[in-house]
């Protein structure tokens, strides 16, 4: 029976009694009468106490819902329509929460195994308050997970009047901490701002720069050492083996035959070869370690980099290759013209093979100013560089060509950084880009 049927019945019983209650008053059966009163009161009390149960258990689960709380347990079926509607949606926010928890941990987790530190600060009505702090925020600089600006402040108030200067805007930027009396330390930071739900988060990212470099000087230098050792054992290893060999054909008792004699001059031969392989590697890791300061002087840019072109308009010519500039400006520059004009020429002979097997063969110079740098792009139409190398053509004697050295990129990087600029590649629209900028004046 459901509950609106089983209201309507007590309804119908009370009526009942209140018009034989009635009838016993108008007969004058007073005692009877007032036992009638008594008995209409406790239907009314049960009808009260009834559906008090009723809705009691109703505003329990909307309580519940409301507060999300899902400690309680509903899983008794419900005969009730009204009830198991009411524990089915229970049970679907239950279900909901629960994936969310999940999720929010595995976030949580991620967060704070990112070797970056992050403070999320959330607006409140007057201030911002701050939403997460992750592991390593709090380990790089020692302090708890506070909760409120002002503690923060305390802690780090280099970092808080930072982000009141900035106005909480978005940027990217480096900033010098001094932490706890320590020697200043610069840190990049980033900052973004989302909207969620109308409620604004403002999210700090802060890393080291020592931190970043160490590591990339490290990967650097293990990828360098994994290349040298290769070259190096690909040396010694034939020496090693044709130099027991040879030993083991002089020590024989017996007079040396022709073939013998043959291959002594074999295998002395190819020690000699690999010998002066690993005198020409050794040179070529001279050039890097020891490239000598630039002699600078004012220079016009646009020159330099045609003398460059003109060197190599032979071998485009060989090849077929289309090398044409574009200069839109003609800036001095404080270089040292040879080596500048040695980076040109590097690049250039990179671009001259990735192009000479194409069916169109273009390379382009493009020499311009843009945000007060002097701009070089040498583009080509070549294949461009596979994914798996492009972490490592700028590190010294790696090479996928069989007549290449491998040097020619590292060394054109340090000559650049040497002249205060940069020399980047990127790959867009079928084109190859190696950019090299500097700054103007």
């Amino acid at each position: 029976m459901s509950f609106h049927l089983k209201v309507f019945v007590r309804i119908l019983t009370i009526i009942g009694l209140s018009l034989i209650a009635v009838w016993l008053f108008l007969q004058a059966y007073t005692y009877t009468f007032f036992i009638g009163i008594l008995v209409i009161i406790g239907c009314l009390i049960e009808l009260y106490s009834f559906q008090r149960k009723y809705y009691g258990i109703i505003d329990r689960l909307v309580l519940a819902m409301i507060y999300n709380d899902f400690s309680l347990k509903s899983n008794k079926k419900q005969t009730n329509e009204t009830f198991h509607n009411l524990q089915q949606l229970y049970q679907k926010l239950q279900h909901e929460q629960e994936q969310n928890e999940i999720k929010e941990l595995v976030y949580l987790n991620i967060l704070n195994n990112l070797e970056t530190g992050i403070v999320i600060f959330e607006r409140g009505e007057k201030e911002w308050n701050i939403f997460l702090i992750n592991d390593y925020f709090a380990k790089l600089f020692d302090i708890p997970k506070v909760k409120s600006w002002q503690n923060l402040s305390r802690l780090l108030p280099n970092l808080t009047q930072y982000l009141e200067h900035l106005e909480f805007k978005e940027s990217k930027t480096s900033l010098d901490m001094r932490i706890e009396g320590e020697e200043k330390q610069t840190f990049i930071l980033q900052t973004s701002i989302t909207t969620s739900q109308n409620q604004e988060f403002y999210i700090v990212l802060l890393d080291s720069i020592q931190k970043v470099l160490d590591k990339k000087e490290k990967d650097t230098w293990e990828n360098l050492m994994k290349v040298i050792s290769h070259e190096i054992m690909n040396s010694l290893t034939p020496i090693h083996s044709l130099a027991h060999n040879t030993l083991g054909i002089l020590e024989e008792e017996t007079s040396l035959t022709a073939d013998d004699m043959d291959d002594l001059k074999l295998s002395i031969q190819t020690i000699a070869n690999r010998t002066d392989h690993l005198r020409h590697f050794i040179d070529n890791y001279r050039k890097l370690t020891m490239l000598p300061s630039p002699q600078k002087t004012w220079v016009n840019s646009a020159e330099i980099i045609a003398n460059s072109m003109a060197i190599l308009k032979p071998i485009c010519q060989q090849y077929n290759i289309n090398l044409h500039k574009t200069i839109e400006t003609q800036v001095s520059q404080y270089w040292d013209s040879k080596q500048m004009e040695q980076v040109f020429i590097n690049v250039l002979t990179n671009a001259i093979y990735a192009v000479k097997n194409q069916e169109e063969k273009m390379i382009q110079v493009h020499v311009y100013e843009r945000n007060n740098r002097l701009w070089i792009d040498i583009i080509d139409n070549g294949k461009g560089i596979p994914e798996e190398i492009k972490p490592k053509i700028f590190i010294p004697f790696y090479t996928t060509r069989e007549d290449g050295a491998g040097i020619g990129l590292p060394l054109s990087k340090n000559i650049v950084e040497m002249h205060k600029g940069y020399l980047t590649f990127n790959r867009k629209e079928a084109l190859t880009y190696f950019s090299i900028n500097f700054p103007l004046g």
